[in-house]
């Protein structure tokens, strides 16, 4: 058998029902055992492609999920790989990284290897948690775009792993990302809330919507305007997540009419670089190769110790590089 994919929107009579028994009722021909299996997995995500790890996780109405019913025999097989990590801090329960662009956080269609789960597996001797294992996430409770760089953190261990999951599922981890913007956000600081969802035209692609997806609020504050007679204006700003959806500061700033330079889904790279007379400035914004969006820090607390802890990623050269371009003009 292949692999079955079902998507589901809870209806009001399951409205407070356990996810697993309410999967089991939804898809009968799996038995509730297997069902439970699948969600400690991995494969169950909510409406953002989010992890659901929780076999007792109580849904609500309105709420919408996706499982993937997979073959015993054709669970992911994660290949430990020798691919260097910048690592910010380490200890048996769980390990901080500054994860390059470009890097895949783990495996999916398409991206079997050369992920962070590889490389973290090559570097831990094997010692990630199993959350997520069969479906290519060990380790993983949050993740960062491909193309986005920056601190995230892994779990070596099931127990750090649950107690992590519950920091993320209450908003109380501290995440700061810093962006370079096309244009001068209006006003220079402030707070979007403004739900997201799937685009229904493009699964692949999020979108602000006025009616359904899931609350998102991200706090920005400019901290730099770079300006001149001949190219459009361009902010460096840095952003507080409170929620966590999928591409949120991307959607959140395209919607603001000041998209994340060198976003290839959200930013229209070429309407703006044919908007600059500036021949060095045009020269420069077309090294870009990815969307100018980097992690800053993050802050937690320790899932075992109980310790405060915080991080700091340093800005990378690709996105530094542009900053003292324009700084120096």
């Amino acid at each position: 058998m292949d692999k079955q994919i079902f998507n589901f929107v809870v209806e009001a009579e399951f409205d407070g029902w356990r996810i697993d028994k309410w999967l089991a009722k939804m898809v009968p021909t799996v038995s509730r055992v297997k069902i439970q299996k699948m969600i400690k997995a991995g494969f169950v995500l909510d409406g953002n492609d989010e992890v659901i790890a929780d076999v007792r996780l109580k849904i609500s109405a309105g709420d919408s999920f996706t499982i993937t019913i997979m073959p015993e025999e054709k669970n992911f097989v994660m290949k430990a790989q020798d691919i260097p990590l910048d690592i910010l801090f380490e200890d048996e329960d769980l390990i901080v990284i500054n994860k390059s662009a470009g890097m895949v956080c783990h495996q999916g269609a398409g991206c079997e290897d050369g992920t962070l789960v590889n490389a973290l597996l090559y570097h831990t001797g094997g010692v990630l948690s199993s959350f997520g294992a069969e479906a290519g996430r060990a380790g993983i409770v949050h993740r960062l775009d491909k193309d986005t760089s920056g601190a995230m953190m892994a779990c070596k261990t099931d127990r750090a792993h649950i107690e992590m999951y519950k920091q993320f599922a209450n908003h109380s981890v501290e995440r700061e990302y810093y962006a370079l913007v096309w244009g001068i956000v209006n006003p220079v600081s402030g707070v979007i809330e403004k739900n997201i969802g799937r685009n229904p035209r493009n699964r692949q692609e999020m979108q602000v919507m006025v009616d359904g997806g899931k609350p998102a609020i991200t706090n920005y504050e400019t901290v730099e305007v770079f300006t001149g007679a001949k190219f459009k204006p361009i902010s460096l700003i840095k952003c507080k997540l409170e929620t966590g959806r999928t591409h949120q500061i991307r959607v959140h700033m395209a919607s603001m009419g000041n998209p994340i330079i060198g976003d290839a889904t959200y930013g229209n790279m070429q309407k703006h670089l044919v908007q600059i007379e500036n021949k060095e400035v045009k020269s420069m914004l077309a090294t870009v190769k990815r969307q100018m969006l980097h992690s800053r820090n993050i802050k937690f607390t320790h899932p075992i110790t109980g310790e405060v802890l915080k991080f700091d990623a340093k800005i990378p050269d690709d996105m530094q590089m542009v900053i003292d371009f324009f700084r120096g003009l």
